[in-house]
């Protein structure tokens, strides 16, 4: 995502669509063939809902859920609710209890309701960087994503890991105008998720060779400690060449899912430093299940590790270089992790 630079001015400026969740896509995952909606009586539903979480989701170990003491709390409210609002608001009130980003229910709408949010700081301002863009030279692409240059340093950022945000082929011919650069800052700050196919193909341009990112254990039997094998998931180089110098890669609370794929993978390569804040910690392989009446919830399936097999659910991925913020600092027009990945960048330029 790179390519000659024009000057922008505010209609050029890209709004980066910050989705929450790619429902089906998030962490890689595929919904599975969809199962008929459990019938219309609230008793049934409450009880399909629990049964497929009881079969499928993967952190109730891990995050010591008694689930079956929620069964008894919450079924008595569900089958007693006066409407169907009424049981999706006390199925809501149950799965909030698994914190879990990736637990959501979507209405017969197709509005998306979270049942948790973990209520970071997140470190980046999106009026605060279009700022920054404005002094800068800036192409948008078709998409969630630009590349130019900020105070005379390559600057990438991709808001996005679905087709809609990136294609791979716009990448491609952008990144050829850096390919000389002596340093890169890659923002992936604003990135909610998408596709781990597509986060890859891109990562792939900057490894040199096969790597390891991490694992991936599948739910895999009735008990909740039930799993398959570890999976490992690799990295492998693509493209004609590869960029192998420098890269500063911007993270932070708002980075989830198939994004923390591509940073979990990112790390792995010996001339990326992650810059920013931790990670958010949302990695579930989301699939979608019915209820009655149109609505749907999703379930997480698996347990994603790094490649040193640290769970990334609840805990994220951790940078090399902590750069602290605050609400104050966007406040008064300062974005601190892009002004140090820049005075960095800069310094290292100029050696």
């Amino acid at each position: 995502m790179t390519r000659p630079t024009t000057r922008p001015n505010a209609s050029l400026i890209p709004v980066l669509a910050l989705s929450f969740i790619a429902l089906g896509s998030c962490g890689g995952g595929s919904s599975p063939s969809a199962p008929s909606p459990p019938g219309s009586d609230f008793a049934t539903q409450f009880d399909s809902l629990w049964n497929t979480f009881d079969q499928q989701y993967s952190y109730f170990e891990y995050k010591n859920i008694d689930w079956a003491a929620l069964k008894e709390r919450f079924r008595p409210r569900a089958t007693m609710a006066a409407d169907q609002i009424a049981l999706i608001g006390v199925i809501r009130e149950m799965l909030s209890l698994l914190h879990d980003q990736h637990v959501v229910i979507r209405s017969p709408a197709g509005n998306v309701s979270a049942t948790y949010d973990p209520g970071f700081f997140i470190n980046w301002d999106k009026p605060v960087w279009q700022q920054y863009l404005t002094r800068g030279h800036w192409t948008q692409g078709q998409g969630d994503w630009g590349y130019g240059t900020l105070g005379g340093i390559a600057y990438i950022a991709i808001g996005g890991w679905n087709s809609t945000s990136v294609r791979v082929d716009e990448f491609d011919a952008a990144f050829e105008g850096f390919r000389t650069v002596p340093i890169l800052i890659l923002d992936v700050r604003m990135n909610g998720g998408g596709e781990d196919q597509l986060a890859f193909q891109i990562a792939g341009r900057f490894a040199t060779s096969s790597v390891t990112t991490g694992y991936v254990k599948f739910r895999m039997g009735p008990l909740h400690s039930s799993f398959g094998p570890p999976i490992a998931r690799t990295l492998s180089p693509r493209g004609a060449w590869q960029y192998t110098r420098p890269v500063l890669l911007l993270i932070g609370r708002r980075c989830i899912s198939s994004n923390e794929s591509f940073i979990s993978a990112m790390r792995e390569l010996p001339n990326v430093t992650l810059v920013g804040d931790r990670t958010g910690g949302a990695s579930g392989n989301p699939a979608t299940f019915p209820l009655a009446g149109g609505w749907t919830y999703t379930v997480s399936r698996w347990i994603a590790y790094t490649a040193d097999n640290q769970v990334i659910e609840d805990v994220g991925i951790s940078p090399r270089e902590f750069v602290p913020g605050s609400s104050a600092d966007f406040a008064e027009g300062r974005d601190p992790v892009l002004d140090w990945a820049l005075s960095t960048a800069g310094a290292t330029a100029g050696r």
